[in-house]
């Protein structure tokens, strides 16, 4: 492996980095996208000096790997601190080394991971990767799985004895702020789902268009959803509302024609105690709830239990 140098990836790397997406996932993002992900977003979280990403170069200096941190603020038992997602990681199909611990994959992650321990020791560092590159990490003893996530399909027929209602809700809303800030005991270990957050992962992302949906209650705003129409169907990817009234909240959004148009029914990852109590458990999806658990702060277990997660959290919809 010492063919390769392992270092910060720089705003030079970009459109190297853009060609090694093409090349080893099939499809192209733009600058643009590149940009909002890991330039725009580190805005929201410059309190805590955000992670810096990776790359591995070969002998001839050209970008073979990309290992990507996303910093965005979170929360753990009510105190915040950093959440970093892995992601992007990805390594040119001439470059690969099998499964075992030295490969480059390996490597890079470990180096990563070793290198937020460092600036971040608080941090919780999780990841969404498919079924085989979780499998190399697990190996290399880089990934922990929490769980599969699951989607369940929600449909029904309005129902006059339902209180909860559903309407436009605007992403500059002061209440969104006020219905986090009910919600921290809840969610437990989770992303920080403020206005800010809401506004850089939905309403100014460059690739996708959402809909922001306030969930009300006797006339009163107790939750809201993100909403998206593109992919296999409408989908919810993202939500706050109280967990004792989640069944009720998403039965009005899935009945309710301007979310589940044509009647169809709408996709919603729940994390695992939300399913317990929708009665839906969903069918699992070949993507992997990963804890990071090289050098990690949070133990897998503990962080299965607790965290909250949804759709809009991974890159897929």
């Amino acid at each position: 492996m010492d063919q390769y140098e392992l270092r910060v990836a720089g705003a030079n790397d970009e459109a190297a980095l853009l060609e090694l997406f093409a090349a080893v996932f099939g499809e192209t993002r733009t600058a643009e996208e590149w940009h909002w992900k890991y330039g725009a977003s580190r805005t929201l979280a410059a309190r805590y000096a955000p992670a810096d990403s990776l790359v591995a170069v070969d002998g001839r200096g050209d970008i073979v790997g990309h290992a990507g941190a996303l910093t965005l603020p979170g929360c753990f038992q009510g105190s915040p601190i950093p959440f970093v997602q892995v992601c992007d990681v990805m390594v040119h199909p001439r470059h690969r080394g099998g499964l075992g611990r030295n490969n480059l994959f390996t490597l890079m992650l470990r180096d990563l991971l070793s290198r937020i321990a460092e600036r971040l020791p608080t941090a919780f560092r999780y990841g969404f990767p498919g079924r085989r590159p979780y499998l190399i990490g697990e190996r290399s003893g880089v990934y922990a799985s929490m769980e599969m996530a699951v989607e369940s399909l929600l449909s029904g027929p309005r129902s006059f004895a339902n209180p909860w209602r559903v309407g436009p809700l605007s992403w500059d809303d002061v209440r969104i702020d006020s219905i986090w800030d009910r919600s921290r005991d809840q969610c437990r270990l989770s992303l920080i789902r403020d206005r800010a957050y809401l506004r850089w992962r939905y309403a100014e992302n460059p690739s996708h268009r959402y809909r922001l949906h306030g969930l009300t209650r006797l006339g009163r705003l107790g939750g809201w959803a993100v909403c998206s129409e593109g992919g296999a169907g409408p989908s919810v990817v993202d939500f706050l509302v109280p967990r004792a009234s989640a069944a009720r909240a998403l039965g009005a959004l899935a009945a309710d024609p301007q979310v589940a148009f044509d009647r169809k029914a709408l996709r919603v990852w729940l994390p695992r105690d939300y399913r317990s109590g929708i009665g839906s458990p969903g069918l699992e999806t070949p993507v992997v709830v990963a804890n990071m658990r090289w050098a990690s702060a949070i133990d897998t277990e503990m962080a299965a239990n607790l965290l909250y997660y949804t759709m809009g959290d991974v890159d897929i919809h």
